[in-house]
């Protein structure tokens, strides 16, 4: 959630638009195998690939340089100048916590046990869509992805399985 947020505001900054109107996930593991479903983004209803880029960048730039961002961001930028990434992780579970007070049935990309539609087990728990509501999760999405995407969270998926498996041995 903290990943996708960060990417919607510097997305948007880049395009120019405000980051409400930036939709795209960053799912899998929060970590090093986490990953945008870039062929999943929409601006304002237009996909991203049919979106108008600023003249002098390339969409496969942006999409370069913002995954690495995204990746990135919270160790190397936040941490190494404040030390720590506290308000970011408290900005996020207050937006939680107000969601579910307020039954808005909002949508974050969250840890839940995967559906099965997404073809990496039933076990695993990883970051994916879903909607908030006074329950908690009150339903997961599917979130369609390109097979180098599925790839990507097949291996996501498979990291956090062997650091279970880790744990439990």
């Amino acid at each position: 959630m903290l990943d996708t947020a960060r990417l919607r505001y510097q997305l948007g900054k880049r395009l120019n638009i405000a980051k409400q109107d930036v939709h795209v996930y960053v799912i899998g593991e929060h970590g090093d195998s986490e990953f945008v479903v870039w062929s999943s983004a929409f601006i304002g209803g237009i996909p991203l690939t049919e979106f108008p880029i600023p003249q002098g960048t390339t969409l496969e730039q942006i999409q370069q340089e913002y995954a690495q961002l995204t990746r990135k961001r919270g160790y190397n930028n936040i941490f190494e100048r404040k030390g720590n990434t506290s308000y970011g992780i408290s900005t996020v579970v207050c937006q939680l916590v107000d969601t579910i007070l307020r039954d808005e049935k909002q949508i974050f990309p969250v840890s839940a046990r995967a559906d099965s539609n997404y073809g990496v087990g039933s076990e695993v728990v990883l970051g994916l869509p879903c909607i908030i509501g006074s329950t908690g999760i009150e339903r997961q999405l599917l979130l369609s992805r390109n097979a180098l995407e599925q790839r990507l969270l097949e291996e996501s998926a498979k990291k956090l399985n062997e650091a279970h498996n880790f744990l439990h041995n």
